[in-house]
């Protein structure tokens, strides 16, 4: 049965359309479970970001099975029907493959190669699994995506490089003050931007980090966001020196930092390092403080500099990636071709076995001891694996390139091999398929 992929994303849908139809991950198991209530669908996975809402299918109807699926998904978002549906994608078999690839590996990412899906790739692929709605091909499905994001992340640099402007900025930091594990930052403005950075300068270790916004409760609001510590604005220009990094991002259309401020700061230090991030728009620092010694200023536009030649390594990174991926969906389409011969060769198994058995039922070996006739047995079967491998080995090579079903259909003829058993091989197959030696 095809693979499935249908859902929306940033490319195709509205923030409005995606918040609408986002399941919450509390909601994920009973959105599971209704899915797995609809008949025609034999397996099921939901992959919800902030920037995607994507239901994989295997299913025997495709077009029925999405709209039965977008009834349940979409039926709490308060979007109708007819506007939802101008928004939704779809894949089916390879192309569903490549698509998750894709996806795990960063290059449908709002920013292309952020690591941030391939982590909740795996924890979608998962949670179904726990929850009974995977099994044998989505599990694989899955495992497979997680596998090929691995190989993009470590065979190339899809993922090196600041590519947002906060990160970019702690990047510099880095660069300049080294570790910044043990070092002090003050933020200035309580805005998004200034967050994000601060975030990022967080992550990277700073000993403590200090927020100060004309209004007190902004600032408050932010510290406490963060774990940070808010202070007035005169107390934070008062002990400027004790600053390391100062992130700044206000909306005042004036400078709050004027280069005397900063020189005395530095003279308090002793000269010692301090970097400036201006990412405010008008600046918020004056550029002459750029010029005092050991002072290290950039702005909005030597950031955004840096990021924007990061991207485009990264775009160039992303013609590897499609190779990889490649490879990767070829093998994972030559796997599912292979699943249409298991029945088949367990059923051949299965055949010859009975008529080994047969045989040795019916052989006159009274004469012979135990252990004689257990060899006998042995070199019988050892003989009927030689005779079968082959054959089968030949079949799995038949099923990889695409034309497998023909032979099939021939060695059931040939060894009137039961329809039903086949059937009911199929429903108890394991992913691996029967090594016949």
């Amino acid at each position: 049965m095809p693979i499935v992929v249908t859902g929306l994303s940033h490319r195709t849908a509205p923030v409005a359309i995606r918040d609408g139809v986002a399941v919450l991950p509390k909601a994920v198991d009973a959105v599971l479970h209704a899915l797995q209530h609809i008949p025609i669908v034999s397996e099921c996975a939901l992959l919800s970001t902030c920037n995607r809402t994507e239901i994989y299918l295997v299913t025997s109807q495709v077009d029925e099975a999405i709209d039965q699926v977008w009834d349940i998904v979409g039926k709490e978002s308060g979007i109708s029907p007819e506007e939802l549906r101008a928004h939704l994608f779809g894949h089916v078999d390879a192309e569903a493959v490549r698509h998750l690839f894709g996806v795990a590996s960063g290059l449908d990412s709002m920013v292309m190669g952020e690591p941030q899906i391939a982590g909740q790739v795996k924890d979608a692929g998962a949670f179904a699994l726990s929850a009974g709605s995977s099994k044998t091909i989505l599990n694989r499905l899955f495992r497979s995506a997680t596998e090929a994001s691995k190989r993009a992340r470590t065979e190339t640099e899809i993922g090196t490089g600041a590519v947002s402007v906060s990160f970019a900025a702690v990047e510099l930091a880095k660069k300049i003050l080294g570790n910044l594990e043990g070092q002090r930052a003050l933020v200035l403005g309580a805005g998004e931007m200034s967050e994000l950075t601060a975030r990022h300068l967080i992550d990277n270790g700073v000993k403590s980090l200090t927020v100060a916004s004309r209004t007190l409760e902004r600032a408050e609001d932010l510290a406490e966001r963060i774990q940070g510590r808010a202070i007035a604005w005169d107390v934070a220009m008062a002990h400027l020196d004790q600053a390391d990094v100062v992130i700044s991002s206000t909306s005042a259309e004036v400078f709050v930092l004027e280069r005397d401020a900063v020189a005395a700061a530095m003279q308090k230090r002793k000269n010692k390092s301090m970097f400036l991030i201006d990412i405010a728009m008008p600046r918020d620092i004056d550029p002459e403080a750029g010029k005092l010694y050991n002072v290290f200023l950039y702005d909005l536009d030597d950031l955004e500099s840096v990021v924007g030649a990061n991207l485009e390594k990264r775009k160039i990174e992303a013609q590897k990636v499609a190779h990889i991926l490649d490879e990767e969906v070829r093998a994972f389409v030559a796997w599912i071709n292979s699943l249409d011969v298991v029945p088949t060769i367990v059923a051949l198994r299965q055949h010859f076995q009975g008529f080994l058995e047969s045989e040795l039922e019916h052989a006159r070996l009274d004469d012979l001891t135990e252990e004689q006739q257990a060899q006998i047995a042995y070199l019988l079967r050892r003989y009927m694996n030689k005779l079968l491998h082959k054959p089968v080995t030949r079949l799995k090579e038949a099923a990889e390139a695409e034309d497998g079903m023909g032979y099939v259909e021939a060695l059931s003829y040939l060894f009137e091999l039961s329809s039903s058993a086949q059937q009911k091989t199929a429903q108890h197959t394991n992913e691996e398929i029967p090594d016949v030696r």
